[in-house]
């Protein structure tokens, strides 16, 4: 007689196995694609069989392949047939595996591409074999694990759309930085001619040229994930915080910056003259103020069709940006203040300074006012989270202003026949940031006291002196178990009945609590059949 034993699918061993076997995978799949790599790019070039150089990387990429490969196969044949099983699907290993595969072999098989169309535009053709060879392989690794993604026996079940939103992103990025790149070779060339006449040198075109199969491709694979995979339909999860961090934070802070630095190099040119060496900044600043404000506000109107929570994140992170800048400015202002008292120092100098805090004070101001709408409502509970981490970063912030500035008094006394005037040039710099802290703080605390005065004045009355339930029911309902929360102001905890089991409403929950008139703090509903309740007191 044979006994089939079940294959253990849950628990810590199988999840171990998953993240040794996928990590084995993705390094086998990595080392055979290199050596791949490298032998199509030896093959597409002619040298001397006695270059050393050669025959080492001949007989890396043959050790690579020959070894790497075969045992790539074999692994993912055996893996294969696993991921027919739903458990092995759903593994949060697999989700995690093909995600990172998928995106590295995009990123790499682009960027080769990329990079040789980009050469041939401009008239360079060293390197060819090596990107062609490489953008070659990496493309197939890329449509291999595209198939495993969209193979319906054995696509991700858990994380299944994180490949695409992490392609679609790559490629937001890719667009930006080559539009940039491009822009200030636009706007380096024009101050040349205006000043310079143009410089002798290389066309400027060709190097804008060459930008253009980075913004063209990085279009191309934007549309494909966004559009054609779907990618722009997905809601909340990680597509959600890449739109945040990536469309909001990361483009509003190059927007920002940009803008920033471009008024500071026009304002030092108006104060000390114009020539190109004080344009000099203009063209990157102005290349990522514009990129940068584009992104974002793209990002800002996907925002409005995303959930409540992810809208307010969106504009909290939006308001960080703004208080950043502004505390920033309010501190350099500062140090420009106490500048004018060492004389060592005045005149131009502190004329800059006051110039740059100006203006990150007024960014700033004007950013947070608009993000954050002191004069507006707001919901106290979405933005305990930003308070939190408003506190944590003053409480960083100031500790380091502190030491910067003890270390800085210490070497004063300690060092004999060093001038007042010294100590205070030394200071002038944590002493300013400290003070744009302290007031972030203060103004931060005495929004989280009226927000906690706010909540504690909205919680709801509770119906009895139930301090916790535990629920025994069919499944685990978390909306039943919200509304169970919430109607009796206690703490729910649902467990999950083996074998055939039943669901109640909150209604039926609620009215068992009634008609059972306990008085005991911990209570135990147990869903005995449809509609029926029992309540158990606990001790």
């Amino acid at each position: 007689m044979s006994v089939n034993l079940p294959v253990q699918s849950t628990g810590a061993l199988p999840t171990v196995r998953r993240l040794v076997l996928y990590i084995l995978l993705f390094t086998l799949v990595t080392l055979a694609a290199v050596g791949a790599a490298g032998l199509l790019g030896l093959l597409f070039t002619s040298g001397s069989g006695d270059d050393p150089g050669r025959t080492d990387n001949l007989a890396r990429s043959l050790a690579f392949v020959i070894i790497a490969g075969p045992l790539a196969l074999l692994l993912w044949r055996s893996l294969a047939k696993r991921l027919l099983d739903s458990f092995e699907s759903a593994a949060l290993a697999w989700g995690l595996y093909v995600a990172a595969m998928y995106s590295t072999s995009l990123v790499v098989a682009s960027t080769g591409l990329f990079s040789l169309l980009g050469k041939l535009l401009s008239a360079h053709t060293q390197g060819w074999a090596q990107d062609l060879s490489t953008a070659l392989i990496w493309a197939a690794v890329c449509w291999w694990h595209h198939q495993m993604w969209s193979d319906p026996r054995r696509s991700p079940r858990s994380l299944p759309n994180l490949p695409g939103i992490l392609a679609s992103w790559y490629a937001v990025i890719l667009v930006a930085t080559a539009t940039v790149s491009a822009l200030v070779m636009v706007f380096s060339a024009t101050i040349d001619s205006i000043f310079n006449n143009f410089s002798a040198g290389s066309p400027w075109w060709r190097g804008a040229l060459a930008q253009l199969p980075w913004i063209v491709g990085g279009l191309a694979l934007w549309w494909w994930h966004w559009t054609r995979k779907h990618m722009g339909m997905v809601r909340g999860g990680f597509s959600d915080v890449a739109l945040v961090l990536l469309g909001l934070l990361a483009a509003g802070a190059a927007a920002l910056g940009g803008t920033g630095y471009l008024l500071y190099a026009l304002g030092r040119s108006a104060v000390h003259g114009t020539d190109a060496q004080s344009l000099s900044p203009v063209p990157l600043s102005l290349g990522a103020a514009l990129v940068g404000a584009l992104i974002f506000s793209l990002a800002w109107q996907e925002l409005g069709s995303r959930s409540v929570e992810t809208t307010s994140a969106g504009r909290l992170v939006s308001a960080g940006l703004g208080l950043a800048s502004m505390a920033s400015g309010f501190g350099v202002c500062i140090n420009a203040l106490l500048a004018a008292l060492t004389p060592p120092l005045a005149g131009d100098r502190g004329i800059d300074l006051l110039l740059a805090g100006l203006i990150w004070l007024v960014l700033g101001s004007l950013v947070w006012v608009w993000a954050w709408r002191p004069h507006k409502p707001a919901d106290p509970r979405g933005r305990r989270v930003y308070l939190v981490a408003v506190f944590g970063a003053s409480a960083v912030v100031a500790l380091i202003a502190l030491l910067f500035a003890g270390f800085r008094i210490f070497t004063f006394f300690l060092e004999p026949g060093t001038v007042a005037s010294g100590l205070l040039d030394s200071v002038r710099a944590p002493i300013g940031l400290l003070t744009a802290t302290l007031l972030v703080a203060i103004y931060h605390f005495e929004v989280w006291r009226s927000d906690r005065t706010l909540i504690e004045a909205a919680e709801p009355a509770s119906s009895g002196t139930i301090e916790s339930i535990i629920l025994v029911a069919g499944e685990d309902s978390p909306e039943i178990s919200r509304a169970l929360g919430s109607m009796t102001g206690a703490k729910i905890q649902v467990l999950v009945r083996a074998g055939e089991g039943y669901q109640a409403s909150a209604d039926d929950l609620t009215a068992a609590l009634d008609a059972a008139e306990t008085q005991s703090p911990r209570i135990m509903l147990l869903v005995e059949g449809a509609g029926s309740v029992r309540v158990i007191d606990l001790a």
